[in-house]
């Protein structure tokens, strides 16, 4: 089951606004929360009759009030005798202790659920975003910070299922404080009234407190997205920053924004703190006011103030409880909604549907009349560019920074749609082509590659079980990476470090290479792929490349300016300001 139903083109935002447990659709089952639920109503029910039953426990006992039996006292001992059960003071104190225990465990059956159910949140959550980020469009990805999708995976996650917990633990303490003023009533309701003004005064006198932490946890949140967003971007580029001496200007900026979490999180443990605090206070002038008018004006019995007392103390304590949960609720709530805004968001921007055709590239590919903006009112990219490549070339596409050939490449893998012409495969338009198949027919490798902090052996793979240690090792020795791979200390089970740092440059740009060859594609696409290594293993690299377009049929294009590539092309293609300048074959 996924975590949220399919949703439109356009994020609807409004549902993130919904009342409590409306945050959490889809998410948690409707059996799960009934479960919690009845858990929770039986344990404050079971509760609430052990403390009933002190009534007829102190009548029995006699409490000097024999003439002022209550009714609730009555009831209770009729019950027992329709039951041929003694009055026993024994019986009664079992019956009292029965309650509480009944109560303990229900209601550790009901945190057992809402332990499961806050794992269910996040992960659902996690794998809802993972989802949508895998299925999003090129050019979503290229304008959303890196640290709001790891934030989001991360700590806001683990906020919503605090949230999720806030919640369930602040219902349950409402349920128990309905119970409570039930048996209340029941007893006087003269009592329920006082107890529902107590607690009323104490929500009342605290709510400022609970505001105040409201807006400092938002401020709080807001803070740190923008800080982990930030850090995630600097960590990445942190060494040439470090290289030039230049990272105290970063260190400034997050040293000021980390004082102003730090004034929210003060702000935010000072409210919660003083709401705990003046509870007890409250409860105790309210309930030394409440037995003193109970005892002198309304002459009540002992037994009756007694209970009285308790239900006070037990229906005030687990309001401000509630109270003390909707703090928390609100403290995570914005992680909550930050993740499902992130999910909405990323929904929207899904990847659209292409055609169904299954393409072969056994003729070839060709670019007609190809016009490419990327922003309205830029100058284009592209301009009516027309490009033919036969199967098995190998075309070297050449040209100066900004002539358009990353772009050309972009919308050959489907990453963008021009504004004019097509790409053509087979003589089929790649708008009618499965666009996942497509690409599984690719081998690419970028200018800025990246490597996992995993063996080279998953890095050349990517985890996909099908691949062999045989045909790792095959795509390692076209890439020319073989050797060195075998003389590192675990082979091909050697972590390559975060990002590939435990490798040079070079050896990166071979296990890139590697990885795009091991499935065997019908085309390879090198992205300036050999910029880092030397002349020889360079040429060993090409000459493996050409030898797979001879043999195999395997058609490439090489973004390169390296002679070396441009020698060894079948075909030589100059680009310049989005228009071929030169054609030429070898």
């Amino acid at each position: 089951m996924t975590p949220f139903s399919p949703s439109p083109a356009a994020p609807d935002k409004a549902r993130l606004r919904m009342p409590l447990l409306h945050h959490f659709g889809g998410l948690i089952s409707t059996r799960r929360n009934v479960a919690v639920a009845l858990c929770v109503v039986f344990a404050s029910i079971a509760d609430g009759f052990g403390i009933a039953t002190l009534l007829p426990l102190i009548s029995v006992l006699g409490d000097g009030d024999s003439n002022k039996v209550s009714p609730t006292s009555q009831i209770i001992l009729e019950l027992l005798r329709d039951l041929h059960l003694p009055t026993h003071p024994a019986l009664l104190l079992g019956i009292v202790v029965g309650g509480v225990l009944t109560k303990g465990v229900l209601m550790i059956v009901a945190l057992r659920q809402i332990g499961g159910a806050v794992a269910d949140v996040a992960a659902k959550l996690r794998i809802g975003l993972v989802e949508a980020l895998l299925r999003a469009r090129w050019s979503y990805y290229v304008r959303q910070p890196v640290g709001r999708f790891s934030n989001a995976l991360g700590v806001e996650a683990n906020a919503a299922g605090d949230a999720y917990n806030a919640s369930m633990q602040m219902l349950s303490q409402l349920v128990q404080a309905v119970v409570y003023l039930t048996i209340a009533a029941l007893v006087s309701w003269k009592l329920a009234l006082f107890t529902i003004a107590v607690s009323a005064v104490m929500l009342g006198s605290l709510n400022r407190f609970l505001l105040s932490a409201k807006r400092s946890a938002k401020t709080q949140q807001k803070l740190l997205r923008s800080i982990l967003g930030r850090l995630t971007d600097v960590l990445i580029g942190i060494k040439p920053m470090k290289a030039m001496g230049r990272q105290a200007r970063f260190a400034q900026l997050f040293d000021r924004d980390l004082r102003d979490v730090r004034k929210a999180a003060r702000r935010q443990v000072f409210s919660r703190n003083v709401n705990k605090a003046l509870q007890e206070p409250i409860l105790a002038i309210c309930l030394a006011l409440g037995i003193f008018v109970a005892l002198r004006i309304l002459e009540l019995p002992t037994s009756e103030v007694i209970v009285m007392s308790l239900l006070l103390a037990k229906t005030v304590i687990v309001t401000g409880k509630a109270q003390q949960e909707l703090q928390n609720f609100y403290a995570a709530q914005h992680g909550l909604k930050s993740v499902r805004e992130a999910v909405v968001d990323t929904r929207a921007q899904r990847e659209p549907p292409q055609g169904g055709r299954t393409p072969t590239l056994q003729q070839g590919l060709s670019f007609r009349d190809l016009s490419f903006t990327y922003d309205q009112g830029d100058a284009p990219t592209l301009r009516g560019l027309n490009l033919d490549m036969r199967a098995g070339d190998l075309v070297a596409l050449t040209g100066p920074s900004g002539a358009g050939k990353t772009t050309l490449i972009d919308l050959l893998l489907g990453f963008h749609r021009a504004q004019g012409g097509d790409v053509y495969i087979d003589g089929v338009p790649l708008a009618e082509i499965d666009l996942q198949q497509w690409r599984s027919l690719i081998g690419y490798v970028p200018q800025e590659l990246i490597l996992f902090h995993d063996t080279i052996a998953a890095n050349v793979t990517l985890g996909e079980p099908r691949f062999t240690d045989a045909d790792v090792e095959r795509a390692l020795l076209a890439a020319g990476a073989l050797d060195f791979v075998r003389k590192l200390p675990q082979g091909l089970q050697t972590i390559a470090g975060e990002r590939g740092s435990a490798l040079s440059g070079g050896q990166r740009q071979r296990i890139a290479l590697a990885r795009a060859l091991v499935h065997q594609p019908r085309l390879l696409i090198l992205d300036e792929a050999t910029s880092a290594l030397d002349p020889e293993t360079e040429r060993l690299i090409i000459d493996n490349v050409a030898r797979l377009a001879r043999e195999q049929g395997l058609t490439v294009l090489s973004v390169t300016h390296h002679p070396a590539w441009l020698g060894s092309a079948t075909r030589v293609v100059r680009l310049d300001a989005g228009q071929i300048a030169e054609a030429a074959t070898n």
